[in-house]
């Protein structure tokens, strides 16, 4: 298949319904999907009304409107280290359908999100990949990513809040 021309651009409101069957189907591929309990009205009002979180697509580019369709997708939010005492940018979600992987559009988004993050004056730029995708760790060590080994995701869900809260 010949790399289709790709245009990356933040998301629109239009695009939730398109990003939300794209994060099923990173659901599935991470056989996670029995965690999504999110609806496309969360992810809009997470992206565009309580503003948590931004988006970026990845949408094909051809000369008939039409033909255009969103291949893949980048969530993102700021957060910050004390150490640096500067914002960082982490990326929750990266994800490019399966037919149109290895053409450099994973590269692109985050290719994007670096541009991002050096207008934030972010010192950072971090995410967690399951140990298991061999494919994208060396994806991420290909772009000069450090793949941390002794660090750990510790996670509280929301029961587990409510109790720590009480």
């Amino acid at each position: 298949m010949p790399e289709p021309a790709c245009e990356i651009r933040a998301a629109r409101p239009s695009d939730v319904p398109e990003i939300f069957q794209m994060l099923r189907e990173l659901a599935i591929f991470e056989k996670l999907e029995h965690q999504l309990t999110a609806t496309e009205d969360d992810m809009h009002d997470a992206l565009f009304v309580r503003r948590c979180a931004e988006a970026l697509v990845a949408q094909t580019v051809h000369q008939d409107d039409s033909e255009r369709q969103l291949v893949g997708y980048a969530i993102y939010f700021q957060n910050f280290s004390t150490f640096l005492c500067k914002p960082g940018i982490y990326l929750e979600d990266i994800y490019v359908r399966p037919k149109f992987r290895r053409l450099g559009i994973g590269k692109s988004l985050l290719r994007k999100l670096a541009r991002i993050a050096i207008e934030r004056d972010c010192g950072r730029m971090e995410w967690a990949v399951l140990d298991w995708n061999q494919n994208a760790i060396d994806v991420y060590q290909s772009i000069g990513g450090d793949v941390l080994p002794d660090w750990r995701i510790v996670r509280l869900g929301t029961e587990t809040i409510k109790e720590l809260a009480d």
